[in-house]
């Protein structure tokens, strides 16, 4: 569909792109900008900025940026028109919309639909749990494991009883078919019977909702007594709007409180998540039903990079914490393991010992890599061959460390094993080279004096507009979108606009222009017009001092060959060349502002 120029404006205008882009990456305020770790690549120490005043983001490490817009791009997946709806529906402006071709009809009529049949079983659930006559089981079975029914309410915990098609029959009366209800991992198929069945039964159920907080999959827990052959927890296969692979159950309710406490609580199950929620500690989530992926890291380093997380204290438990360790240390995640002696998980730590005592432990949590340090260094033995095959099977993972945390950890690996620090150093190897990031060097990058035009365009539009509209084009770049851009911008088109057609257009204009408008001090008001003279007369100069060696060049021939005419018509060229000369220098000397820095 086509979105007129002047609602996507005001969509922009009305959104606060700080609390958008907050709500995926931790920020925090610097001067009149915000800054974090980017989500787009691996750094440790932030460099992604977000500029409210101009409505962008940019990140200096990457060279990333653009507007809201191209953020919900990038980060969710969706189309620019999906991310001017979504932003519109927040800040109530309302699309005209024209009419969608039969192909968009169905793939959105589709996807409407599993959202709808995910929240519509979400609401049967509830409501049987909280006050249906047939979840009396399921609010015994919560308040004999401490959870309050104003914490089932907040993360919308449902009941189905026992029974085929409890849920089905419910959703066929709101109306969706069998085909809907099938792809969305709701209902299955028996294929020797061809009959249906619900996929959940005589379960206690979790949601799983995705970071807009809407119901996407469920979680079911099996409730003691049950059949034994039935599996304890069973979960959604992935569909058209849910991959497992990506979600972290619980993130929507813990996205502020882990923003707040720079932390992250990482469990096993869906009822530690809860528990440790009505606690009091709101930054716990927990994988849905598979190990930690580098999708769900990634989706958490944008948040922080301090993760602890509790694995079962069985050797099961030991060798899972050992194989997360890679994905964090290649997510960039500072990752601590959380032991609770006598009790399996958090919740039976809670339940038997508090909160109090939960907080206390949160305080003596160990290093990951330590941990994995330490269990190789008991398996190999103290041996002066077991302390070499300790090195080389840590050695992979060193590897993946740098800088001071590479140094730190080869010296105490040297200190535990007795073998000299140099060895080790050798034995692991050289330090990886960084990637490099090949966004963050743009093909095109502009010359000082056109980075500084550049950026005097993207921060004061209207002041610049009488200025260039005493100069040919031509004489300030020769690059035709940059020529636009800066035409679109002075006559007043906003800068996202602009981003938006530049990222289609020209990439490395983009950028360009992003990381112009994220650097705010290059030049004050009172010396803009005076600043944008002063370049353009230099570039101006440079052209005519290339003319002017090519006459020179011209009257040389013509005294040689003894062309009078010409060479009276070149002499009258060059005189008035060197009079614009000695005037350019006059105003390029006058040029305010910083003489060799670039935007």
């Amino acid at each position: 569909m086509s979105i007129q120029r002047h609602t996507v404006d005001e969509i922009r205008a009305r959104t606060d792109i700080v609390a958008v882009i907050g709500a995926t990456v931790t920020l925090r305020r610097r001067g009149s900008s915000y800054v974090g770790l980017c989500p787009f690549h691996n750094e440790k120490s932030p460099s992604f900025n977000v500029v409210p005043s101009r409505q962008i983001y940019h990140c200096f490490g990457c060279g990333a940026g653009g507007d809201v817009f191209g953020f919900l791009q990038k980060t969710r997946g969706v189309s620019f028109v999906e991310a001017v709806k979504e932003l519109a529906a927040q800040c109530g402006v309302l699309i005209e919309e024209r009419p969608l071709s039969p192909a968009e009809k169905a793939v959105v009529s589709r996807r409407n639909d599993l959202y709808g049949a995910a929240e519509q079983a979400c609401k049967y659930f509830e409501n049987t749990l909280i006050v249906g006559r047939d979840g009396q089981a399921g609010r015994d079975y919560l308040k004999a494991r401490g959870v309050t029914l104003d914490t089932a309410r907040k993360y919308r915990l449902g009941f189905v009883p026992e029974g085929w098609n409890h849920l089905e029959n419910h959703l066929r009366a709101e109306g969706f078919d069998g085909e809907t209800l099938f792809k969305a991992g709701l209902v299955k198929k028996n294929e020797r019977t061809n009959s249906t069945y619900d996929v959940f039964r005589a379960r206690l159920i979790f949601p799983i909702l995705d970071d807009r907080g809407r119901p996407v999959a469920f979680g079911g827990r099996v409730l003691p007594g049950a059949d034994k052959e039935a599996p304890k927890y069973l979960n959604s296969p992935g569909t058209e709007i849910y991959e497992k692979s990506k979600v972290l159950y619980g993130l929507s309710f813990a996205r502020n409180a882990v923003q707040r406490r720079d932390r992250l609580i990482v469990v096993e199950g869906y009822f530690d998540a809860v528990s440790l929620w009505q606690a009091g500690f709101e930054e716990a989530v927990a994988p849905c039903g598979t190990a930690l992926t580098t999708e769900q890291l990634e989706a958490v380093r944008r948040l922080t990079t301090k993760v602890i997380a509790l694995f079962d204290t069985d050797e099961a438990g030991i060798k899972a914490a050992m194989r997360a360790l890679d994905l964090f240390l290649a997510a960039g995640v500072e990752a601590k393991r959380l032991d609770l002696p006598g009790a399996k998980d958090p919740d039976e730590f809670i339940q038997k010992f508090g909160a109090s005592a939960f907080e206390e432990r949160l305080e003596k949590t160990e290093s990951l890599l330590e941990l994995v340090i330490r269990r190789t260094i008991d398996r190999e033995g103290s041996s002066s061959e077991g302390r070499g095959r300790t090195v080389e099977a840590l050695a992979p993972t060193l590897r993946k460390l740098e800088g001071a945390a590479r140094s730190s950890t080869i010296t105490r690996l040297a200190g535990w094993t007795g073998i000299p620090e140099a060895q080790v150093e050798q034995l692991v190897g050289r330090p990886p080279r960084p990637v490099e990031v090949v966004e963050s060097r743009p093909a095109w990058s502009p010359g000082g004096e056109l980075g500084h035009l550049l950026w005097l365009v993207v921060h004061f539009p209207a002041q610049m507009r009488g200025v260039l509209d005493q100069v040919d084009p031509d004489l300030v770049t020769d690059r035709a979108t940059a020529r636009v851009a800066m035409g679109r911008l002075v006559e007043g088109e906003p800068l996202g606009e602009v981003l938006t057609w530049a990222q289609e257009e020209d990439p490395d204009l983009a950028r360009i222009l992003s990381r112009a408008a994220a650097k705010s001090d290059l030049y004050r008001l009172e010396s803009v017009v005076h600043a944008a003279r002063g370049i353009l007369a230099r570039m101006q100069l440079r052209q005519i001092d290339a003319r002017i060696l090519a006459i020179n060049r011209e009257i040389h021939r013509c005294e040689t060959t003894g062309d009078k005419s010409s060479y009276q018509s070149l002499a009258r060229e060059l005189a008035g060349l060197y009079a614009q000369q000695a005037a350019l220098k006059q105003t390029s000397a006058r040029r305010a502002g910083p003489d060799d820095s670039r935007p």
